[in-house]
């Protein structure tokens, strides 16, 4: 198996290596919307639309003068020739003088530029070095949508490496001190190695069919080592508590796959299914980041299995030797968890009341939550593009280039230019319009101040015509979103109208959004309480469980508001003020993932309370013990991968820093406050309710699993088998160990298990 996985992940990285100049940039937009409809038949029957590119040209002397006229027509020539621009509007084409500024040493040249988002990205991207700097005697400074797209795209790659190069020794040695053997720690590095590998040729295939992001590869590899963390700590661990029970070695592999294997098998399919909710959401970004997410989930969950199998054969106690007596309760337990967990169980009152303030305190400021496109802001103050942005909002404080709203009537639409006219006059009228241009002039505040420029750009015959609205707000405040509704509720000629441009594409996007979410939640929640419901036999748990995690979630969306949104310990991820708005996208992405992990940890959790439970422990006892088991294991799980993805704070990217700070602040929270705090809390006081089901619920759920139509545990098939093996522990729940029997070494004298557990006898009904 080892040699074989070696192999698969060098035919892997093959398939994988071609397939990275097929990923695209960009996809945060909502697909099929008015705006999209809009900017693309903006763009296709017009040649015209809100600019891609705005090139800000400073002279020494004056923009009329004839040098400046010379260099600036020929500059306008060159964008003009090149390859994929549809169209250009130029100061010394049109002589408009919206395009020059006040003291008339700077000039406007726009493009819109053909093809996708992506395909837009590329061409800034090919154009803008031979466009910026020195130009004749004029000095070119670049910015605009694609300009800043292809910056934001280079600067995060370079972000990412450096980050996985600065945090790769650090996590090593955490988990070099996790698993207590430095050939322990290579295995979940060399699970997520070829798991990542697995996941990134998989990918490959779906690019001819769907777009694939450029952050795709970077969820994978943090995704496959998070997972394989999680997987390899909870299967060692179990091994070493097999060995210490006195299994000899094989057959200590054969019950740790029986038993912890069956809670990665559970795991897989949470996190998969959990990813798959990201479909709701029509926008191509989330959409290939649920692909990533279901693929490295699945190749992560097969690959650990099998090399860990083949691994603890091979290296046996070298990977994990028995480190404590089974009645010490094993490696994984710390006697500092110990004390906590029956501090918890005992004061479950204070403490759920405890975890429910806090939680409930840090959610708080996501109520002000303020959504906002994606524009210059996500990159550092000294970034070509941001610093061209900048200079363009100094000299030319009138125009708004990022928020302007194109009006678009389709040919179903046409109509006089008259008629045109008079529709423009009434949009000059609209509150936060400044001026509006069409085929008939410029309008503001409903008078026509000045003749069109180039009438002919504007309308096209069987085209209908549009118009180019410049709006005095910013495109992602509310003030935007309320324009774009009046403009769509004015009586337009031929009583059809498309609204377009930056504003109503993120007013559309973020309905899009908020449509959307009920959803993609509510796939989410029944996913996980089916899944649930079949791990654990129980029908409170389920509910519990996503209770938490939706308490834990809003928790960590509210503290990314206050970092990102407010400025409040802004320095901490290295950020000079407030951003103002939060990107919605990457911060769903981020929950999500931690939405995932923490059923992860959820399930690792429920499997050793279920386990206790089912040895005899009362309902605390269980709690307390299943909690000692693996506080360890999922803190340092969580913080190997909070370290990982934390370093994403470092970046210059505000995008990537938004990310990094929510999925590692949601994993550390939910892996200590909510895991060592709120669940036993709960638990401890619903009591023998944990693990209730209705009888016949409860009756489908075991034939289920005892007769092979589910991910059966154990090797107790009938009472008669059970019954010559010898004393049989209960199976009345589907803990990780429900089922097993327990091994001749494991049975001390008068069939007491030599781990300490009290063993249960069978009885004819099943006790709730």
């Amino acid at each position: 198996m080892i040699v074989l996985a070696v192999v698969v992940a060098a035919v892997c990285a093959g398939a994988a290596s071609g397939g990275w100049e097929r990923l695209v940039s960009g996809g945060f937009d909502a697909s099929g919307t008015e705006a999209a409809r809009a900017d693309a038949y903006a763009v296709s029957r017009f040649e015209a639309g809100t600019p891609h590119l705005t090139l800000l040209v400073r002279g020494h002397i004056p923009v009329d003068a004839p040098a400046s006229v010379r260099a600036g027509r020929d500059l306008t020539g060159r964008l003009a020739r090149a390859k994929g621009v549809v169209s250009v509007t130029s100061y010394w084409e049109g002589r408009d003088p919206a395009l020059r500024s006040t003291g008339g040493r700077e000039a406007l040249v726009t493009a819109v530029l053909a093809g996708g988002e992506d395909q837009r990205v590329r061409t800034a991207r090919r154009l803008v070095p031979g466009l910026t700097g020195e130009q004749d005697g004029l000095w070119v400074e670049v910015t605009g949508p694609a300009r800043v797209g292809g910056e934001a795209v280079d600067r995060a790659r370079d972000d990412l490496v450096r980050a996985e190069l600065l945090t790769a020794p650090v996590v090593f040695l955490m988990l070099v001190f996790a698993f207590r053997s430095v050939l322990a720690a290579l295995l979940p590095v060399l699970v997520a190695a070829v798991s990542s590998l697995i996941a990134l040729a998989l990918l490959r295939p779906l690019t001819a069919w769907v777009d694939v992001s450029t952050f795709a590869p970077n969820l994978t590899s943090a995704l496959a080592f998070g997972l394989a963390v999680d997987y390899c700590l909870f299967l060692l661990a179990r091994f070493r508590r097999e060995r210490a029970a006195g299994l000899e070695q094989r057959a200590a592999v054969a019950a740790t796959m029986r038993t912890a294997g069956r809670t990665v098998a559970f795991s897989v399919v949470t996190v998969a299914l959990v990813m798959s909710s990201l479909f709701a959401f029509p926008l191509p970004f989330l959409n290939s980041m649920a692909w990533a997410g279901i693929t490295v989930a699945v190749s992560s969950g097969i690959v650990c299995l099998l090399l860990t199998r083949a691994a603890l054969l091979l290296a046996g106690d070298r990977l994990a030797a028995p480190r404590a007596p089974a009645g010490d309760g094993g490696w994984e337990a710390h006697a500092g968890w110990r004390r906590w967990a029956r501090l918890v169980c005992r004061r479950p009152v204070a403490g759920l009341a405890a975890a429910l303030i806090a939680l409930t305190v840090m959610s708080v400021p996501l109520a002000r939550l303020q959504a906002g496109p994606i524009d210059e802001q996500i990159l550092p103050a000294q970034a070509p593009s941001r610093a061209a942005a900048t200079s363009l909002t100094a000299a030319f404080p009138h125009l708004t280039p990022r928020t302007a709203v194109v009006v678009a009537l389709p040919e179903a639409a046409s109509a006089s230019r008259a008629g045109a006219g008079t529709y423009g006059a009434r949009l000059s009228r609209l509150p936060s319009v400044r001026t509006v241009d069409s085929a008939t002039g410029r309008y503001q505040h409903g008078r026509r101040i000045a003749p069109a420029s180039a009438p002919a750009r504007f309308d096209r015959p069987g085209a209908g015509t549009w118009l180019a609205v410049q709006a005095g707000v910013d495109a992602s405040s509310p003030a935007a979103g309320e324009l774009v509704e009046r403009i769509r509720g004015l009586p337009a000629p031929g009583g059809t109208v498309w609204v377009g441009g930056a504003a109503a594409r993120f007013a559309d996007t973020a309905h899009t959004l908020r449509t959307s979410a009920g959803p993609a939640a509510g796939w989410a929640m029944v996913c996980m309480a089916v899944v649930l419901l079949l791990f654990t036999r129980s029908v409170l748990v389920p509910v519990k469980a996503i209770v938490v995690g939706t308490l834990s979630l809003g928790a960590s969306a509210g503290m990314a508001v206050l970092v990102f949104q407010d400025g409040f310990l802004a320095p901490l991820v290295g950020m000079d003020g407030r951003t103002r708005v939060v990107d919605a996208c990457m911060l769903l992405l981020a929950l999500c993932v931690a939405f995932a992990l923490s059923m992860d940890y959820e399930m690792f959790l429920l499997s050793q309370i279920k386990e206790e439970h089912l040895h005899g422990a009362d309902n605390r006892e269980a709690v307390a013990r299943g909690v000692e088991r693996t506080g360890r294991l999922v803190t340092t799980a969580a913080l190997a991968l909070a370290v990982s993805v934390g370093a994403l704070t470092m970046s210059s990217v505000t995008l990537l820093k938004l990310h990094g700070f929510a999925l590692a602040f949601a994993v550390v929270l939910d892996a200590t406050l909510v895991r060592a705090v709120l669940v036993p809390a709960a638990m401890c006081l619903t009591g023998r309710a944990n693990w209730w089901a209705p009888a016949r619920l409860h009756r489908l759920l075991t034939r289920w699993e005892l007769h092979g139509t589910g991910t059966g545990t154990g090797t107790c098939i009938s009472t008669s088998i059970c019954h010559r093996r010898g004393p049989a522990v209960e199976t009345d729940g589907g803990g990780a160990d429900a089922d097993r029997i327990p091994a001749p070494a494991e049975r001390g004298t008068d069939h007491q298990p030599a781990s300490g557990r009290r063993s249960i006898p069978r009885r004819g009904r099943h006790r709730p």
